[in-house]
């Protein structure tokens, strides 16, 4: 009975968390002054004199299966597919969402064969989705933009997005979320199948249904998925799935977190840490993320979590800061804990994407990688990498192992979006980059390899150049990154600028 009721409770708490920020709506503004409409209308004046917003303008179609067009030669161990996620309907009719994390999802799918290179996306058909596409306006409100008359949301994934990372799962594709369920998808058609009940086929049942399920989950050599769910009530959800997509285990882990934005999560052989941003919320204000404060005199926590039980076995406070991304953490035999974040010294990055959406692209401090080492005697030590950071990979074998590569996108040349991407030894410090230049706005660049060996393999992200408004894929050679890529294919398009993706080797 207290499984029951736990499980009940976290349910609860999950349609707290989507629905909460979501106002009434009886005394807002007439059309004429409709913040959604007013965004359309800077937005489009400012990509008049700005090509650098085509990235942000979204996609009304699906894009059919085409042939690229194929720069340099495709490395003959180079094959299988690179999935990628991202918001790609950002407007509907003369109304345009207030932040850039608003947008319903679309799968790219760049598939590499002995024949080329070719190129499929479509839009996650979530319920949100059908609704809105079949009335061709918004329906519901987002977590920032407000609508008049908004439908009612009765659970989270009223308003699932399915819009910031897609992973393989037993054959299939999980578009994920942070807020609801995952969804399911055909890995070849792209089709959507339903969203993800984690309880099938466990004890669990449909007792999970619904239940937040974060955008960065962590999959070990194995197979085995770790993940959390956040919830405005400040509590976590705590999963641990097999590599067939099968919740093992599930813990509710009780944070007092009240600063609402909780991205992404670490891994070691034996511990999860969950680590809690210096955030705070202004309940004066009725939106979501446009309410997220940084507070310098709040200290980033973070929370040691055991797998085998996932509680919390102890803490760590460390100076105030924020992450949207880590790479990986690993522990040594003596039990200190060393892990990498993309810190930023404050939340502009996110209220920047509120900027993006109206057409404004104002300065915003960036974030670096820092490597932070926890001691067993509870102290803590820090090293920041020089040069910007973001999106930061390793090779997936060295989930929550040691790894002394990790990738980043940088900005060398650009003040609007990342320019570059490079490769950074954790141990020494050495650097190896490749500067796209200021003409492109750069995608996270995942490491392809099938050897398990760090330092083999190849790199492959994608790019949109904008004076020619055409996105390309490139294909690095790891070991030689400032070299440029060793190939490159060319769609005939603008992709909109998406989040993550994962490559899946045949």
């Amino acid at each position: 009975m207290q499984r029951r009721d736990a499980i009940k409770s976290l349910f609860g708490l999950s349609v707290v968390a989507a629905c909460s920020p979501l106002p009434t709506f009886a005394n807002l503004a007439s059309k004429q002054s409709d913040p959604l409409v007013l965004n359309a209308k800077l937005f489009a004046k400012a990509k008049a004199s700005n090509p650098n917003l085509i990235g942000f303008e979204g996609l009304e179609n699906d894009l059919p299966l085409q042939q690229l067009t194929l720069e340099g030669n495709l490395p003959s161990d180079f094959r299988g597919a690179f999935y990628r996620n991202g918001p790609a309907v950002h407007q509907r009719g003369e109304q345009r969402y207030l932040h850039l994390f608003e947008g319903d999802g679309m799968i790219q799918h760049f598939n590499f064969t002995n024949k080329g290179i070719t190129h499929q996306a479509k839009f996650i058909q979530t319920p949100k989705y059908q609704q809105e596409q079949s009335a061709n306006r918004f329906l519901f409100s987002g977590p920032d933009s407000q609508l008049q008359n908004s439908l009612s949301v009765n659970n989270p994934d009223a308003i699932n997005t399915a819009n910031t990372n897609v992973i393989p799962v037993n054959g299939e594709l999980w578009a994920l979320w942070e807020a609801g369920s995952a969804t399911a998808l055909d890995a070849t058609s792209l089709n959507t199948k339903d969203f993800v009940n984690l309880g099938n086929n466990s004890r669990y049942g449909n007792s999970l249904k619904g239940l937040a399920f974060s955008a960065h989950p962590k999959v070990e050599a194995d197979g085995t998925i770790w993940n959390f769910g956040s919830t405005i009530t400040g509590d976590i959800v705590l999963y641990q799935l097999n590599k067939f997509g099968i919740t093992q285990k599930v813990n509710l882990l009780k944070t007092d977190y009240r600063g609402g934005l909780l991205h992404d999560f670490l891994i070691t052989q034996n511990h999860l840490l969950i680590i809690l941003p210096s955030l705070d919320r202004d309940k004066t204000d009725e939106r979501f993320f446009g309410a997220i404060r940084f507070k310098d005199e709040l200290p980033m926590r973070v929370l040691v979590v055991d797998k085998n039980t996932l509680t919390l076995k102890r803490e760590y406070q460390l100076d105030a800061g924020f992450a949207f991304h880590f790479g990986n953490a690993w522990e040594d035999a003596q039990g200190t804990i060393r892990f990498d974040a993309s810190l930023y010294p404050n939340i502009e990055t996110l209220h920047y994407m509120s900027e993006l959406m109206r057409g404004n692209t104002p300065e915003a401090a960036p974030a670096k990688a820092v490597l932070f080492t926890l001691n067993q005697n509870g102290t803590s030590d820090k090293q920041t990498v020089d040069g910007i950071s973001e999106f930061p990979r390793i090779y997936s074998h060295l989930t929550g192992l040691k790894n002394e590569l990790l990738v980043t996108l940088t900005s060398i040349q650009s003040d609007v979006w990342s320019d570059s991407v490079r490769i950074v030894n954790v141990n020494n410090g050495k650097q190896d980059t490749f500067v796209y230049g200021e003409d492109f706005l750069v995608e996270e660049h995942v490491i392809v390899d099938n050897t398990q060996q760090e330092g083999n393999g190849y790199l492959v992200g994608t790019a949109l150049h904008v004076p020619s408004k055409r996105t390309c894929v490139n294909i690095f050679k790891i070991g030689h990154i400032s070299d440029g890529p060793i190939c490159r294919a060319w769609l005939g398009q603008t992709l909109p600028l998406g989040f993550h993706g994962n490559f899946v080797a045949v």
